[in-house]
């Protein structure tokens, strides 16, 4: 026979036998049977019930007659003999069914006793004593909100039950069955988890708000009835008898009738009565109710076409009930939304902060080995930084390491753009003029690229003078002008004339076109030298390659040589109030700027000084729309309607330009595609008629400069409207202008007001608003080394001074979160880009 199988003691003698030995009795022994625990058998049995389809399928049933079966009798009128005893024989059958089903899943899941679906089900359950007849049921005995309540209660049970099942349900369709192969992607299983967790507490407020909110009514339910109205017409009835005696019984019935009410009568006008009762005079107007009577049966005093009787109502209990009930409203509202936001919160942290935490204390931990074997003597100045970086920090600066460690192993000759940025200029032209350096990220086209890589010493090195606000075209000979234009059209990254004209032809025309700036203090050849390198810099610093067509690059550049040709130092007002040959040849409107477009496209149809002579006939028209329509916006008569343009289109798109504001090398495509493909042609307007007014942007020598000129050339036209007898421009009297004084007015209220729109739209130039306020600075000293003006003055010129520096800290404050980056090399020759750039 077998052996006896020893009991759980230690028995010394059986377990050194060698049949009790080695692995081979191991693997084939057989595990000694234990008794399991009963919780195990019911919670076995229980997981068997649930799952029988039969149960199911009565769960099913009882669940519609709960919710139906009441209805449909009435609906269908069966009599109460025998309707109403089989409806409840069907009723107590169901609540019997609902019991068994909540007793089963409290065996089958410890965890369903402290659910949302265990507290549904129970009171669910409960809900069923207002369908049976002889318990709860009868409508007549239980108040008319109460059932209303209980059936909100039982439905909302019911819904939560049909929640839960559609949940498991759809959890089952989406995953392919119970056994199916676990999602990929961890944080799929975490959104699935947090959705059914948020989805079932939301579906337990919206339940709770149905169930409970009805009852706090009851107290105060039903009020609009229409006893008080029914009692006013008997007594003015009763009053019409004449009969006293009568009277006096029917003002104690109507007494009688709200003793038990939380509302009664106290006082009677117009019926020469004086009501005898404990009910007091309401101490708040709000708590007196007055019931007119409907019509006077006997005119008397009191009651007649002015007036009618009334009798007066104390309803200082039912208000007090009332208030009551809306305390405890927001009460409970308040409470169900504190406990929903503590256990919203415990979820959250539960399932998502602390998964989160210990993924990232792991990347973390990683992280750091890695920075500190990769680590090199240039990261040792970053080593500060990096102890107090954030998780994303230390984990994106680790893959930086990565991928500089890759391109080291795969001995690749590049460059990061941020890598770049922190290169000087002399370092630049090494890296990409002499070891043919790749910097990624860059855009450069291959051919604009070939470009840099043919210029010679010269030209690279007024390429870099170029690059700078510094560049002084008063310091220029005729040669160094030409130069200079030159280079721009036809060597820079918008030097695309040869696409429009052949080299003698532009020749030829720059030849024609510097002979009709006269010799004037400010409106010569030297300002439409520095306006043409202004606008060439607006154009690289706002990546105009990426967003301007080729025609309206030229044409833009066009346009600033030419703008101010044939000036005379007047100006349109005076050629107005003077009745100049030119004023009334284009009716006062823009005399000169419409006759420097004259001029410019006379010269044009000569065809060896063409500009254009490569251009077909309508790009030939886009460019002569382009060259005029700048062209005549540098007329200051349309400042102001400019600055409204614009500053409407940066409201309409002030998140994108925000956007755009934080990113240091590069342009955003939604930024590009929303602001400045849709408005090209305003841009440019914008472009010349700011550069136009943009000395005071420049560094003050240059700011200065220029200031003298133009405050020169404004006091000869002064002198001349003197000579006329005509009136004398606020600026232009030589002996009572302040230079000082008079610079810091022409920036406050001329020129700020179009830069700060333009920076918002063009962030890339809020480098001027800061030179700009610097200059104001150096005005206002001059002003009080000249004028020695009061402290009161001082402090005025101070206020607005203040405002300037606010608002550049507002500027600059859209670029801060980048400023750890590198700051981009030049953007007129490197524009990047990345994922999120173009």
């Amino acid at each position: 026979s077998a052996p006896a199988i020893p009991a759980p003691c230690h028995d010394v003698a059986t377990m050194a036998t060698p049949n009790n030995l080695g692995r081979s009795s191991l693997l084939d022994s057989h595990t000694p049977p234990q008794r399991q625990p009963i919780h195990v058998f019911e919670r076995r049995w229980s997981n068997m019930a649930l799952n029988n389809p039969c149960f199911k399928q009565g769960i099913g049933i009882a669940l519609a007659v709960a919710l139906i079966g009441g209805p449909l009798f009435a609906l269908m009128d069966i009599p109460d003999d025998p309707g109403l005893p089989l409806l409840d024989f069907i009723m107590v059958l169901s609540t019997i069914v609902f019991c068994f089903e909540l007793v089963v899943n409290l065996c089958a899941s410890p965890a369903y006793r402290c659910s949302f679906f265990c507290l549904m089900d129970f009171f669910g359950t409960l809900s069923m004593a207002f369908e049976i007849s002889f318990l709860l049921g009868s409508s007549d005995a239980i108040h008319a909100v109460l059932l209303r309540s209980a059936r909100a209660a039982k439905l909302g049970a019911r819904a939560g039950r049909i929640f839960k099942l559609v949940m498991c349900y759809s959890l089952l369709i989406k995953e392919g069955g119970l056994d199916s192969e676990k999602p990929r992607f961890e944080a799929k299983v975490l959104a699935q988890r947090l959705t059914t967790s948020i989805a079932t507490r939301v579906a337990m407020l919206t339940i709770f708000l149905v169930m409970l909110l009805p009852l706090l009514e009851l107290p105060v339910f039903p009020r609009a009835d229409q006893s008080m109205d029914l009692w006013a017409r008997n007594l003015e009835e009763a009053y019409a008898t004449s009969n006293e005696t009568k009277f006096s019984i029917e003002v104690s019935t109507m007494s009688s009738f709200y003793l038990s009410s939380d509302y009664a009568p106290y006082a009677l006008e117009g019926f020469n009565y004086t009501l005898l009762t404990s009910v007091q005079q309401p101490a708040r107007s709000q708590n007196r109710v007055i019931i007119e009577v409907s019509e006077c049966l006997v005119l008397r005093d009191g009651c007649d076409n002015s007036s009618k009787a009334k009798v007066l109502f104390n309803f200082t209990g039912a208000h007090q009930i009332a208030a009551l009930m809306e305390i405890a409203l927001v009460i409970v509202i308040v409470a169900i939304m504190i406990g929903m936001t503590q256990d919203l919160g415990s979820v959250l942290t539960m399932m998502m902060v602390r998964p989160l935490e210990k993924m990232f204390s792991g990347l973390m931990t990683s992280a750091q080995s890695l920075m500190d074997i990769c680590a090199s003597v240039d990261d040792e100045e970053e080593d500060n930084e990096e102890t107090r970086a954030t998780e994303l920090e230390t984990i994106e600066k680790t893959l930086e390491k990565l991928s500089r460690i890759a391109a080291q192993a795969l001995n690749k000759n590049v460059i990061s753009k941020e890598e770049m940025a922190t290169k000087s200029e002399y370092e630049k032209a090494v890296l990409v003029e002499m070891l043919q350096t790749e910097v990624t990220g860059e855009t450069m086209t291959p051919a604009l690229l070939e470009i840099r890589r043919s210029m010679g010493k010269e030209k690279q090195d007024l390429e870099l003078r170029l690059q700078s606000w510094d560049f002084d075209t008063l310091s220029l000979d005729p040669a160094g002008m030409e130069s200079m234009t030159t280079h721009i059209f036809f060597d820079s990254e918008f030097g695309i004339a040869k696409m429009f004209c052949e080299d003698s032809a532009f020749k030829a025309f720059y030849d024609a076109v510097k002979p009709n700036y006269q010799d004037v203090p400010y409106h010569c050849f030297a300002h439409a030298c520095d306006v043409l390198h202004t606008v060439f810099r607006f154009c690289g610093l706002s990546f105009g390659r990426f967003w301007m067509r080729e025609v309206e690059q030229y044409s833009l550049l066009i346009a600033a040589l030419c703008h101010d040709m044939g000036h005379f130092g007047k100006t349109n007002p005076f050629l107005v109030e003077s009745g100049h040959p030119l004023a009334i040849t284009y009716n006062d409107k823009s005399p000169l700027e419409n006759m420097r477009c004259a001029k410019l496209f006379e010269i044009c149809n000569d065809p060896t000084a063409n500009a254009f002579g490569k251009a077909s006939k309508d790009i030939y028209k886009e460019a002569r729309k382009v060259v005029v329509a700048a062209i005549l916006h540098t007329d200051n008569a349309n400042h102001f309607a400019m600055i409204k343009d614009i500053s409407q289109a940066f409201e309409a798109q002030e998140l994108c330009c925000g956007k755009q504001a934080g990113e240091t090398g590069g342009l955003l495509k939604e930024y590009r595609d929303k602001i400045l493909e849709p408005h090209r042609l305003p841009w440019l307007e914008l472009f010349l008629h700011l550069a136009d007014v943009s000395n005071p942007l420049k560094p003050f020598n240059l700011s200065h400069a220029w200031a003298m000129r133009v405050l020169e050339e404004f006091f000869l036209q002064g002198d001349e409207e003197k000579q006329q007898g005509l009136p004398v421009g606020m600026l232009n009297d030589r002996e009572k202008v302040n230079k000082a004084d008079s610079q810091h007015g022409f920036i406050t209220f001329l020129v700020s007001p179009l830069v700060v729109p333009a920076i918002n739209l063009f962030p890339q130039f809020t480098d001027l608003h800061v030179q700009m306020v610097v200059n104001l600075e150096k005005w206002r000293d001059q002003w009080i080394l000249d004028v020695k003006p009061s402290e009161e003055a001082i402090a005025k010129k101070e206020e607005s001074l203040a405002k300037s520096r606010e608002m550049t800290e507002r500027l600059l404050a859209r670029r801060r979160p980048r400023e750890r980056m590198a700051p981009p090399a030049r953007s007129s020759q490197w524009p990047f880009r990345d994922k999120d750039t173009e």
